[in-house]
């Protein structure tokens, strides 16, 4: 997809998109995302940095030269990466997304202007403008309104009147739209979740017939997965229940030799029931300390 959230301002989300913690997180959020939204999904920001995924997921935003810079200037603006809520995100899947971030501070205009004058320092041209309450960027295509002193909205230009309209209590979000009976069924307590409609042109092969996909990680302990793909009949999901059952079972072999443990193999379910083919994984967190040294090795150590 292409970049068409501005890449230094998504910089102060740092782990991106996502949801609430503890009961869905910024349900107010969630509700200036519109309802053109085919794909919804978010990440409990806060969460996810007490987990052991944040380390090495800071490592690598920091590789970034426009993250690291935008948040370097956060740090001296009042805006404290590591006090980041969440942010809610939606897409049609084509030139349509929106993104909702809450975090103290970060819908203050003085710390913005602090933001963008650090940046002028450093590059010669401010990565946004502000006008009233609207945040109107150098580069890339989209705009961003202040919501309140905690909450940003961003939208790309073909979805900002929309945005717009429900920041100023108009108009229909995604979670009161026609995909909302899809997006209800995201477990949003989670640190990651997910819900949306499958694109036709993508229902083919092996997917042929798949109407929706819903899911969730947890890290609290290691990777828990949880995903439910809809169908449009049930033949179709009982059919890739038992394909996928006789893949792990004849696949474990080679996981293994890859450094994926037998016992995460072991702990794959994947059960239909009507139209549904619901798929788990739990892997504690020496496996996942496991895995990861081997794909280290297979990568040469980077």
């Amino acid at each position: 997809m292409k970049r068409t959230i501005t890449i230094s301002v998504a910089a102060l989300a740092m782990l991106g998109l996502t949801a609430c913690k503890g009961g869905g997180g910024g349900a107010a959020a969630a509700k200036l995302i519109p309802e053109q939204a085919t794909i919804v999904g978010g990440v409990d920001v806060q969460g996810l940095m007490k987990s052991s995924l944040y380390s090495s997921a800071e490592e690598q935003a920091l590789k970034d030269g426009d993250a690291k810079e935008m948040m370097e200037a956060a740090k001296g603006c009042n805006i404290d990466i590591k006090q980041f809520n969440s942010i809610v995100f939606g897409t049609d899947g084509k030139d349509g997304v929106a993104a909702v971030i809450t975090a103290p501070g970060i819908g203050e205009e003085a710390n913005l202007n602090c933001i963008s004058d650090k940046v002028k320092e450093k590059k010669g041209e401010a990565p946004f403008t502000i006008e009233g309450n609207v945040l109107k960027m150098a580069k890339e295509d989209g705009t961003a309104y202040i919501v309140d002193g905690k909450t940003l909205a961003f939208a790309t230009s073909s979805w900002a009147g929309a945005v717009k309209d429900l920041i100023d209590g108009k108009g229909t979000s995604a979670f009161d739209g026609p995909n909302k009976d899809i997006f209800a069924k995201a477990d949003k307590s989670k640190h990651i979740w997910f819900a949306g409609k499958v694109p036709a042109e993508m229902a083919s092969g092996p997917a042929e017939g798949l109407e929706s996909a819903v899911g969730s990680l947890d890290f609290s302990s290691g990777l828990a997965l949880q995903a439910t793909a809809t169908f449009a009949d049930a033949e179709k999901a009982t059919a890739l229940q038992d394909m996928a059952k006789g893949g792990l079972a004849m696949g474990k072999g080679m996981a293994e030799s890859k450094g994926i443990p037998g016992s995460v193999v072991d702990g794959v379910e994947i059960v239909a029931k009507g139209k549904d083919l619901n798929a788990s994984v739990t892997i504690s967190k020496e496996d996942l300390d496991k895995i990861n040294e081997s794909l280290k090795g297979m990568m040469g150590g980077m």
